[in-house]
């Protein structure tokens, strides 16, 4: 007889796993892979001899939790495609090089925030903007050798800022119909912790620009390298088309997979005709990533920084982050699959008597998800089904219970390297989140602002019975 997990067992493997982190992670160097896989295999063992499931019942539960990644997998996959044809087509290079003698590099950080902001907020698509203007000012950054992890953080807060409050952004719109709450009064609500924590990053990364390139201008080692860029590439309007067949999509809200193929072939082809390069040679580059020998530059050519910046992506470069988040989604599978996950939060949940607890229980249990199943969509779901009559019982508004889901739970989803959304950061970047983690100003702030507002009552809006509508 199969037995319900108890409080204390459901609590085993997630104290397993992060005893496990901190030690294989922080004190032995193993890889972040082996203790997760470690992690799901001790969760495995407990479900098995202690909760009677079988092996190809937790089989089951694996499976479905990677099926349900596979999108953003599918992304991640087609990102690295797609890179690797954009330094073959000229595309890369061009941004680069025209980038690098446009922007004055004190101000580099922040306009990567806000350009990425604009666009992740006008497309409702953060990861979209990542991948073609973050990938480029990612290019225009190594040129201007600035400080990258401030940069890739600037990057995807901005990119984060869009998904927080664009009325076309799924996470917005799962908020807004799970709290049952109208969608452009969430949005609006979210503004009180959104504004200040927007204008702290914009003052944050003024400064960080400032302080890290005092002089404002490029280096004679810049000015080499894009000597050597118009050496190597013809520029013009045709390679910029990859880019652009993008940026199109995006606006378009159309699938993402789709619109990073066609401009990886459209690129292939550009490099083909108008660069003149082997056309073989381009399409090796989609799957072992572009090398400067495939169009007949030697090894000690160039600058290492150009080679750096140039020779990247490739499908077959991506297996590192294929078995990440394999061995995270089975940890995931198991422990949502069986109980232990829902057992474990509702304990945390019937602990709440105050309004301020309730915010913060919300807020914590929307990261603790994002630890636990890498999903920003799951925390939503799981949470507002948790906690919605406990803040119906404090005469709280949907719109409170929303508040934390945002700002703790999208805001958090990035900066957790195991995530989709953190994978997917870093992979595309081709910056770890422990490094750009510390820089990302714009999420630590949010968190703390809602608390703010939650300890002093600050626009806690009260229960409305009549305001739950259709969130559409």
């Amino acid at each position: 007889m199969r037995e319900q997990p108890s409080f204390y067992v459901a609590l085993t493997p997630i104290v397993f796993m992060v005893v496990v982190l901190v030690l294989g992670i922080g004190v032995m160097g193993w890889p972040a892979s082996v203790c997760l896989l470690l992690s799901a295999a001790f969760s495995a063992i407990i479900a098995i001899t202690r909760l009677k499931y079988t092996y190809e019942e937790i089989q089951a539960f694996v499976i479905e939790k990677i099926a349900a990644v596979m999108a953003p997998v599918l992304i991640v996959i087609f990102v690295g495609f797609m890179v690797a044809t954009w330094s073959y087509a000229g595309t890369l290079p061009m941004l680069v090089y025209y980038g690098m003698k446009l922007v004055d590099p004190s101000w580099l950080f922040v306009i990567a925030f806000i350009l990425n902001a604009v666009l992740s907020y006008v497309s409702g698509a953060s990861w979209g903007s990542v991948a073609s203007i973050g990938v480029a000012l990612m290019g225009i950054g190594t040129g201007l050798q600035a400080d990258l992890p401030v940069l890739a953080a600037a990057i995807v807060t901005g990119a984060y800022f869009g998904d927080k409050l664009s009325p076309l952004s799924d996470t917005t719109n799962l908020t807004s119909a799970v709290t049952k709450t109208r969608l452009y009064d969430l949005i609006k609500y979210l503004l009180w912790t959104t504004i200040p924590s927007t204008i702290i990053s914009i003052v944050f990364f003024i400064f960080m620009g400032l302080s890290h390139t005092a002089q404002g201008e490029i280096s004679a080692d810049s000015l080499k390298m894009l000597t050597q860029l118009a050496s190597l590439y013809k520029f013009g309007f045709w390679p910029l088309l990859p880019m652009l067949i993008v940026l199109c999509f995006t606006f378009l809200r159309l699938p993402t997979v789709p619109a990073l193929l066609c401009s990886a072939l459209t690129a292939v082809v550009i490099g083909w005709l108008y660069q003149g390069f082997p056309l073989t040679e381009g399409i090796k580059a989609t799957m072992g990533g572009f090398k400067l020998t495939m169009i007949g530059v030697g090894n000690g050519a160039v600058l290492p920084s150009v080679r750096e910046l140039l020779e990247q992506g490739g499908l077959n470069n991506q297996g590192g982050f294929m078995a990440f988040i394999i061995c995270a989604m089975m940890f995931a599978g198991i422990l949502t699959g069986t109980g232990m996950m829902d057992v474990a939060l509702q304990k945390a949940a019937s602990k709440i008597k105050s309004v301020f607890s309730a915010i913060l229980c919300s807020g914590v249990l929307c990261v603790i998800i994002n630890l636990l199943t890498g999903s920003d969509g799951l925390n939503k779901i799981v949470v507002s089904e948790l906690m919605q009559k406990k803040f119906e019982d404090l005469n709280l508004n949907s719109l409170v219970l929303a508040r934390p889901l945002e700002d703790f739970g999208t805001m958090t989803a990035p900066i957790i390297p195991w995530s989709a959304a953190g994978l997917y950061m870093a992979t595309t970047l081709g910056i770890p989140v422990y490094s750009y983690l510390p820089y990302c100003v714009f999420f630590f702030s949010s968190m703390v602002f809602a608390l703010i507002y939650a300890s002093t009552g600050f626009r806690l809006l009260k229960h409305q019975p009549t305001a739950v509508l259709n969130p559409a």
